[in-house]
């Protein structure tokens, strides 16, 4: 009888497979092949750096690489291609491997998925590319056409212009050297008011997110969490906002004793930021919308000392998550319901609504690499569209004196300020007491790391 049990794939093997599925989910197929695969943690960390790193640079490794080509305009068959940025980000991106090594494996890959056909080419570019860029320089990476920008403090110097004039195509000199899609590259230069601001928040899109994950009150502390992180021999030291501990290896925190017993749960300190505005007390009723998978839904559950009443609502599919994490985490006081029925509930009825909304993710596109691909400005109306419905059936149910918090992980003032004044205007019950875009930071220091978003607070 033939063996029927799935291939297991090495690292590199893995996030190219993943890089390949353009039709799904690239990160969400590189985590099921790392499972399917068995890789240790280390290699899972290597497979998931490398899918999320090239998708997250391709129009910059594209840019890179079409100068170390003999024919740099023959259209190249998409596997050597995809083949070639896995080696590329390797050589540039990734310091964990030295650049021999990088090329060495990748010449693997090329031999095991090509059976052998354009490994010479593969092995010719990638040295070409090590002679050329043996060592990153210091320092921000100043605006230039020959500019390779690495890292907020580290870049390399081509020795030709490869991307468009900064000067004279400040927006198509970002694209490329940024890798974003056009449209969203000038939309960010006339939002943050110029190109070397927009650059910095398109720098920080690139660079690994860090894993912020969030005590469990109401089980442990900060300092307690931290003292077994150390007993586990797990890196993690406390972030800058003081509630907040940043874990050096995703893989091994979310394998650990510690994540199953629901002593923390992973959520950004901008997103614990939204729980914190809500103010929730013990013994309140508290509405979450669009609560799927339950992370912010935990969060007010733990604020309120897991007293009181919380009702989580998202689409049927996405339910069990919410009850997953709440039993995990040991929170006793929250129900869930489908979005279909929120018509049956009495109106203004809750003392606190969180409505954090689906968005076009442009403050978190560090930790959601594909979004970005998917950005252009028919999708972007039809968000809006649905974040004005969502917030504006979500205020109806908050009590006289009660509050609602309207938030999204997006930088876009379509998705922010505009619906808020647009629930201003709808929402005759409510007043606006304040707004905040929050920028991404952190790029540099993981303990300072943020996600962008935006937040809006109404009290009835």
């Amino acid at each position: 009888m033939a063996d029927t049990a799935p291939r297991k794939l090495r690292p590199r093997a893995v996030a190219l497979k993943g890089i390949r599925d353009r039709a799904g989910n690239v990160m969400a197929h590189v985590d099921r092949l790392c499972g399917a695969s068995e890789l240790r943690s280390a290699d899972r960390g290597l497979a998931m750096e490398l899918a999320s790193g090239v998708v997250k640079r391709r129009s910059t490794l594209a840019a890179v690489l079409r100068p170390l080509l003999r024919r740099p305009k023959k259209r190249l068959p998409a596997i050597v291609s995809d083949i070639l940025h896995v080696g590329l980000y390797q050589v540039l991106f990734l310091d964990r491997v030295p650049a021999h090594a990088a090329v060495n494996e990748t010449v693997k890959l090329a031999h095991d998925v090509s059976q052998g056909r354009h490994v010479g080419l593969i092995n010719g570019v990638l040295r070409s590319a090590v002679r050329l860029y043996p060592d990153p320089l210091d320092g921000p990476p100043p605006l230039g056409a020959e500019i390779i920008p690495k890292s907020p403090n580290a870049y390399y110097a081509a020795p030709r212009a490869i991307f468009p004039d900064p000067a004279s195509d400040p927006a198509g000199y970002l694209a490329g050297a940024y890798s974003l899609p056009i449209e969203l590259a000038a939309r960010w230069i006339d939002e943050f008011k110029g190109l070397a601001p927009a650059s910095r928040i398109a720098m920080h899109a690139n660079c690994r997110a860090a894993m912020t994950v969030r005590p469990n009150t109401l089980k442990t502390d900060t300092a307690a969490l931290l003292a077994r992180f150390a007993e586990a021999e797990i890196s993690a030291v406390p972030h800058a906002n003081g509630l907040s501990i940043v874990v050096h290896d995703r893989a091994e925190a979310l394998a650990s004793d510690m994540f199953a017993e629901g002593l923390f749960q992973p959520q950004d300190a901008t997103a614990t930021a939204a729980g914190l505005a809500a103010h929730p007390s013990p013994g309140m009723r508290v509405l979450d919308t669009c609560a799927a998978p339950g992370t912010k839904t935990t969060h007010l559950a733990e604020l309120m000392n897991n007293s009181g009443e919380i009702l989580a609502v998202d689409v049927p599919q996405k339910l069990e998550l919410i009850k997953t994490n709440c039993l995990r985490m040991g929170i006793s006081i929250v129900s869930t319901m489908s979005a279909s029925q929120l018509g049956s509930l009495d109106p203004r009825s809750f003392d606190v609504v969180l409505a954090d909304v689906p968005c076009s993710n442009t403050g978190v596109l560090a930790r959601r690499p594909e979004a970005r691909w998917r950005f252009d400005v028919k999708s972007l109306a039809t968000l809006t569209g649905d974040q004005r419905f969502l917030a504006t059936a979500a205020a109806a149910f908050v009590k006289p004196g009660g509050r609602l918090i309207y938030s999204t992980c997006s930088l876009e003032d379509e998705e922010g300020s505009r619906v808020a004044a647009y629930v201003a205007r709808k929402a005759d019950t409510l007043s606006p007491v304040s707004e905040k875009l929050i920028l991404p930071t952190g790029a540099s220091e993981p303990t300072q790391w943020r996600d962008g978003g935006y937040q809006a607070i109404f009290e009835a």
